[in-house]
């Protein structure tokens, strides 16, 4: 590394940081052959750097004597604002291989509630039994929210429902394929058996998220698609309500069935199927294009994308 310095001197500066090393070295150690020693490198060579630093600096820095080697004024003064440099440099290297070493470092993470707590967390468990001194930070956001705050900069990974708009700035990686599927209380267990057509759906009562979740996108476009208008009686801003609203018997749930395998238990919420089939769709990844991610969040990224 070299530092310039043009302003107000009759010398055009022209010093590496090794140099000044050096001189902040002998300084601290009292003589030319212990600066040497801590080094690691000759007592010809100390002298030498000493030499072209006072030439370039064009005044006398060190005063030898038989008692040791002490500071010029001048060269006080510069040693005192070359330690408080040099500290700095110390200070952001270590930092910077903590970093590395994921000693320390944070990982934004944007993500709905489902996704969080349905998929993210038993990966946000294993990477802190691995690196415990990463910090991790969730906002919990819609799929279209979570986005916002990608290309803002407020999060470094995204986990959202797919399909969403492309984006020449986004990079999107498939992380799990989900099926959505409709459920019902004991009132509808009947359902169960045969399945019930979209167009029959009109006919109960329903439960869906909100219109601004992408998921609520995703069935509307299904539905569509399929000469139908999906009505919802209720409408949740979270997906944790519709299971519980269901197994009342306050309507029918469209909910993803990897995430509620374990509550469609065939006696008090019923899978029921629908005509025709809901095409299955995925979970992703993404994250911004050409931006680099800091050293935690791209060993979080990998980890996912390894078992995806």
């Amino acid at each position: 590394m070299v530092l310039g310095s043009h302003g107000g001197n009759p010398h055009n500066i022209d010093v590496s940081l090794d140099l000044y090393k050096i001189f902040c070295t002998v300084v601290d150690t009292g003589n030319m052959s212990a600066a040497a020693r801590e080094l690691y490198i000759s007592q010809p060579a100390v002298s030498m750097a000493i030499r072209q630093l006072e030439d370039r600096l064009g005044k006398p820095l060190l005063i030898r004597s038989s008692k040791g080697i002490k500071t010029t004024p001048e060269g006080g003064v510069l040693y005192e604002y070359l330690r408080q440099a040099l500290l700095l440099v110390e200070t952001a290297e270590k930092k910077y291989f903590e970093m590395v070493n994921m000693e320390m470092g944070e990982i934004k993470i944007g993500a709905s509630d489902t996704l969080l707590g349905h998929y993210l967390m038993p990966y946000i468990e294993k990477f802190i039994s691995l690196y415990p001194n990463i910090n991790i930070k969730v906002t919990n956001r819609t799929t279209y929210e979570t986005l916002k705050l990608l290309v803002s900069g407020q999060v470094d990974l995204g986990f959202v429902n797919l399909p969403i708009d492309t984006s020449n700035s986004l990079e999107i990686y498939n992380c799990i394929e989900v099926q959505d599927c409709l459920i019902g209380g004991v009132k509808y267990a009947h359902l169960a058996e045969n399945g019930i057509s979209l167009r029959e759906l009109k006919e109960y009562p329903l439960l869906m998220l909100e219109k601004e979740s992408n998921t609520r996108l995703y069935l509307d476009k299904y539905a569509e698609s399929n000469g139908a208008l999906l009505s919802p009686n209720i409408e949740f801003g979270s997906s944790e309500f519709l299971v519980s609203f269901a197994r009342i018997n306050l309507g029918l749930a469209f909910v993803i069935r990897e995430f509620t395998i374990k509550e469609i238990d065939n006696e008090s919420i019923f899978e029921i199927p629908v005509l025709p089939p809901i095409p299955t769709r995925s979970i992703g990844l993404v994250k911004l294009k050409d931006v680099a991610l800091s050293y935690a969040a791209e060993r979080f990224a990998n980890i996912l994308q390894a078992e995806a």
